[in-house]
């Protein structure tokens, strides 16, 4: 299954949403630790295997250009 996490930072975390899955929202300090936090997320909403979730970043960067790095 292809995701899309739409990532926005807010304060010191990252805020994520999944748009292909109804309520499949979570957060993260680091960008690096987002595919397997939204696929665990979209496995237990969904009943795909985490395995199985293949999640794509769209990163907005409005608010914080250096923060990629954080």
């Amino acid at each position: 299954m292809k995701v899309t996490a739409k990532v926005t930072k807010s304060g010191d975390w990252w805020a994520v949403e999944v748009p292909e899955v109804d309520g499949a929202f979570t957060q993260a300090r680091r960008l690096d630790r987002i595919p397997d936090m939204v696929a665990d997320a979209v496995h237990l909403l969904t009943d795909v295997p985490a395995g199985d979730v293949e999640v794509t970043l769209d990163v907005n960067q409005t608010h914080s250009p250096g923060a990629q790095f954080e």
